[in-house]
């Protein structure tokens, strides 16, 4: 029997799309503030969120019939016409996030608001307090302009979600994820985050993005960030990003913004990855703040209930900028960022220790306290602190020494302050693999015809998008022909994939186009071909050099980009200062 639901059971299903945890009342009132005109924000946190989280704004607040209305389940003052729909400027709707709180927690909405259009005008303050979305006492408040809520006893009437919280750190964490991610959003607007009465984070408001990063980041992060900005057809992307020797083991070091807004887009996530394409190790991500500002009806926010998934008019034309935009500065800085040699014993730089910081065009970012370089590298996959030269790396492998050969596997050299230590396999693997593909950029992807061509069978859904994009396959050297029905016959391969499976790489290519819209992992299976060739035709560990053919080596390091790593993302030389070594041996203390 079908039957309409009851209005608290709806509230409480409404506040199960938008408050998973503690963190998600935090992202709600925290956009809230931001969309008021907030510029400074306090969030005061107890127990991880589990028993109570208080956001403070000074932004415009709410006279009192405002207050009473936003918590009325969709009512909001961010949209005035059917069409903003279409083109939102906000973060998100005070009127439809406070509803779903309420119906879940103990609130206490305390505004006061300024009466508009006078300027000066102040409306009196209210204070209400409402007990699983029932109002059970509301009066008069004093308090200066802005906006105070509290949440105490989350999830209090949903035992069911109760019961699949975290403990405190867990729960504070992702708070605090969050709250660093939204103050590298806005700059200008001061954050303060405490935790059981100890203030966690304190950012006041800062000039530039440079500088907020350096709050949150570290010195020793923010020094080995560069800049990028690029922008076409109405985009503008800006940001900074890490050289490839500083990593981290998850995707949370990627802080991604539209129009303002936090998102976890695997559009964008893609085109970062791209840009790093054969400078990271498999499993690692580098450090990237990026900022896109789109026309806000080229974005769509309302394809998730917590809009933190967008959804762009032109998704290949956003992938294109993004990665060509940071691999493009990465490029530049290709001759720059050997790597440093840490102390023996694993020794870690501390916070707020000197480190090698950027010199030269690539920018410092500030000199506050910093972040350990064992939380940078994500458990000391890279175990060296990073560094950067003035002179080109052609000028650096030149002024070098060679010493000899140790294990036939490393080169030893010196130059007047360091010990040097080059991978000749990884070397190798490098200047291979960049001329293979410029052979293969220069000349296009060379194909050949089976001798007996293959038919495959796809699900419907797939075969429709597969016949849409058939003459797209064939600048990658596949000709596949549409048989009828669902079916399909595969006639040439590229000559580089003649020994893959061609039919598994056009499936899995068919799940690219669905999720980004765009023909990229072709060439990404192609650059896995060329460093599989690269590795197997290169000088490999165990293999004697001769002076000569050090020589060589090291000439055709000077000529190549990314020269400091193989392209699997290994390193391929290390340097250790001899005041380093000096203070292993204890002559400099």
């Amino acid at each position: 029997m079908i039957r309409k639901l009851p209005e608290d059971l709806i509230c409480k299903i409404a506040a199960g799309e938008v408050i998973e945890r503690p963190a998600s009342v935090v992202k709600e009132l925290v956009e809230n503030a931001i969309d008021a005109g907030a510029r400074e924000i306090q969030i005061e946190i107890e127990d991880g969120g589990r028993q109570g989280i208080c956001v403070v704004d000074d932004g415009c607040g709410m006279s009192p019939e405002g207050a009473r209305l936003a918590l009325e389940r969709h009512a909001t003052s961010k949209l005035p016409t059917d069409e903003d729909l279409f083109r939102i400027c906000t973060l998100g709707f005070r009127g439809e996030a406070l509803p779903s709180i309420a119906a879940v927690s103990w609130l206490t909405l305390e505004s006061r608001g300024r009466i508009y259009p006078a300027p000066t005008g102040i409306s009196e303050g209210i204070r209400i307090e409402i007990e699983g979305g029932k109002i059970v006492k509301q009066g008069p408040s004093a308090l200066p302009v802005g906006t105070r809520i509290s949440v105490r006893n989350l999830f209090f009437n949903t035992p069911a979600r109760l019961k699949f919280m975290k403990g405190r750190e867990t729960e504070f964490s992702h708070i605090s994820h969050w709250v660093e991610t939204i103050a590298l959003a806005y700059p200008q607007i001061g954050f303060t985050l405490t935790h059981q009465g100890k203030r966690e984070l304190f950012s006041p408001p800062r000039a530039n993005i440079t500088e907020r990063v350096r709050d949150l980041l570290g010195v020793d992060l923010a020094g080995a960030m560069i800049s990028f900005q690029g922008g076409r057809g109405g985009l503008e992307l800006f940001g900074v990003c890490s050289r490839h020797d500083i990593t981290s083991g998850t995707s949370r070091s990627l802080y991604l913004f539209v129009n303002g807004r936090a998102v976890r887009d695997r559009l964008l996530q893609h085109a970062v990855i791209a840009a790093y394409e054969n400078l990271l190790m498999k499993g690692r991500y580098p450090w990237v703040v990026l900022y896109l500002q789109v026309p806000p009806d080229f974005v769509d926010v309302n394809v998730h209930p917590t809009k933190n998934e967008v959804r762009f008019a032109q998704s290949q034309g956003v992938h294109e900028l993004v990665r060509e935009t940071i691999r493009g500065i990465l490029q530049e800085r290709a001759h720059v960022g050997a790597p440093l040699a840490a102390p023996l014993q694993n020794t870690v730089v501390g916070r707020g220790d000197p480190v090698g910081r950027p010199s030269g065009d690539a920018e410092v970012l500030g000199d506050p306290p910093g972040r350990p370089y064992s939380d940078l590298s994500g458990g000391g996959v890279w175990p060296y602190a990073p560094t950067e030269y003035q002179e080109s790396f052609k000028s650096f492998t030149s002024s070098i020494r060679v010493i000899g050969q140790v294990h036939q596997t490393y080169l030893v050299c010196e130059n007047d302050d360091k010990l040097i230590l080059i991978d000749q396999h990884a070397a190798h693997e490098r200047i291979g693999f960049e001329k293979l593909k410029r052979q293969f950029e220069a000349e296009g992807i060379a194909r050949q015809r089976l001798l007996i061509p293959e038919n495959f069978d796809l699900t419907p859904s797939d075969a429709e998008i597969l016949k849409k994009y058939l003459p797209d396959l064939e600048q990658f050297g596949l000709e596949v022909e549409f048989f009828g029905g669902h079916t399909f016959i595969l006639r040439t391969v590229p000559v580089l994939l003649s020994d893959a499976s061609c039919v598994a790489l056009i499936q899995d290519l068919i799940q690219e186009i669905q999720a980004f819209e765009k023909l990229t992992p072709i060439e990404e299976r192609v650059h896995e071909i060329l460093e599989r060739m690269a590795c197997h035709a290169q000088v490999r560990a165990g293999d004697r050099l001769t002076p000569l053919e050090i020589e060589a080596l090291l000439a055709e390091m000077e000529q190549t980009r990314f020269a400091y790593s193989c392209p699997h993302g290994r390193p391929a030389l290390l340097q250790i200062p001899f005041g380093e070594i000096e203070k292993w041996f204890r002559r400099k203390i």
